[in-house]
This record gives structure tokens, sequence and C-alpha cells, in this order.
């Protein structure tokens, strides 16, 4: 299958040729190679990726699961994702991780930070090589640890739905950041660090300083959102 909006292809060996398909134009779409607006045609992406028309619809369902298309009879329409739409799941992302920090102060953390520190290397190596996909791959993993050592059936669920999404627009920031502000990085790296602190220590100050660091765009939800989960769970 041809990758004509550079959907990393190492993260394609275990996926369906649908599922392939659908991670090309998730990319595009996100990256604004395809536009709002835009018709997608079954036939027409059939013929781009050298597929069968079955996969195609395959990948249009799980984009239309994204709210990135409405489908249309023998193809769709792009929606996108609007500001509005990324806000949205950053807004998640600090539910899930607030969540997240109150249950990991309840038990030994040792192996979580562990792994934690472990992957932060990886991901300096990841800067020294000037490689953003990989970079993305491991800032990813680094979230989803956290977020996998509690056990929450329901919480991985969401984080598996809001990764497709997520994972195309940390790519398009990073391989922009890493052409046009490779010195951002260490602020990144930096970041990251007080994010292990805060679990290390169980120091709820120190992890709202990571999400100020971390979602810097959305400041005063960090208020409200951290504000609510840390009450209840002192009640």
């Amino acid at each position: 299958m041809k990758h004509h909006y550079h959907y990393p292809s190492e993260w394609l060996k275990y996926r369906s040729t649908g599922e392939q398909v659908a991670s090309e134009l998730r990319l595009g779409i996100i990256s604004k190679a395809i536009n709002q607006g835009d018709k997608l045609s079954e036939n027409k992406i059939a013929q781009q990726f050298e597929v069968s028309r079955s996969p195609v619809r395959d990948a249009l369902k799980l984009l239309q699961q994204d709210g990135l298309i409405s489908l249309e009879r023998m193809g769709a329409i792009v929606t996108g994702l609007s500001n509005v739409n990324q806000k949205e799941i950053y807004d998640i992302r600090l539910m899930l991780e607030s969540f997240v920090f109150e249950r990991l102060q309840l038990d030994d953390n040792s192996v979580v930070i562990k792994e934690l520190n472990k992957i932060l290397k990886m991901m300096t190596v990841a800067v020294e090589f000037e490689d953003a996909d990989e970079f993305t791959r491991l800032d990813l993993l680094f979230h989803e640890s956290m977020i996998t050592t509690i056990n929450h059936q329901y919480i991985e669920m969401i984080w598996r739905n809001l990764t497709p999404v997520m994972e195309c627009l940390i790519l398009v920031s990073m391989r922009q950041r890493m052409e046009k502000e490779p010195e951002d990085f260490k602020r990144v790296i930096h970041n990251h660090k007080v994010y292990i602190e805060a679990i290390e220590n169980k120091d709820r100050n120190k992890m709202k300083e990571a999400f100020h660091l971390n979602f810097d765009d959305v400041d005063e939800q960090i208020e409200v959102l951290w504000n609510s989960q840390t009450n209840i769970d002192r009640k």
C-alpha cells in the first residue's frame, strides 16, 4: 500500500488494510493535506492506495467514528477537526490523567516510575537523532504507561478511542517542531520529568504544575478539573 500522507509505516505492521488506509487518511485530514469540505470517493481512494473498495469502506467507517468525516453514498465529506474539537480532546486527557494521578497515590509507584524514566531516556535519544516520529510514539507510550498502571478497564477504553486522532495531532506538531524549533524539545523533556517527580513524590501541587506545563492552552480548565477531582477524592 502506498503511503501518500507519510504516516509512519512501522506503526502499521499489525493493522488491517482498512486500518492502514484510515491511518493515512486521518493524518492527511489532521495535517490539512485533505481539507474540510473535500469529497472522498471510495473508488478514487481504492486507486490511490492500490487496494480494493472493501478496506476503503472499513477505513471510512473508522474516520466517521473519529468525527472527521460524514459518510455519503460511495464516499464521504471531510468535516475535519476544529479548534473546539482539539480542546475537547485535551479536556478528556486532563480528566483521565488527573483521575489516574489520584489512583497512583494509593499504591507503590516504583514499577511505573522505573518504566517512565526508561521511556524518558528513549525520548531524549529520539531528540538527539531528530526523530520526531519516534518521539511521538514514545510520548504517547509515556502517558499510556501511567494510565494502564491503575488497571481500569473503562479508562483504558476511553484512552484507546482517543489515541488515533491524538497521535496524529501530536505527530504533526512534533514534525513541525523538529523542523522549526528543535531546541523546544528540551522544554518538552523537562515537562515530562515533572510528571515523574509528581508521581514519585505523590505531590498534588507538582502534578498540577505538570498539567500546566503540558496543557498550557487550557489553563482554566486545568483548575476546574483538578479541583473537582481532588475534592471528590478527599471526601
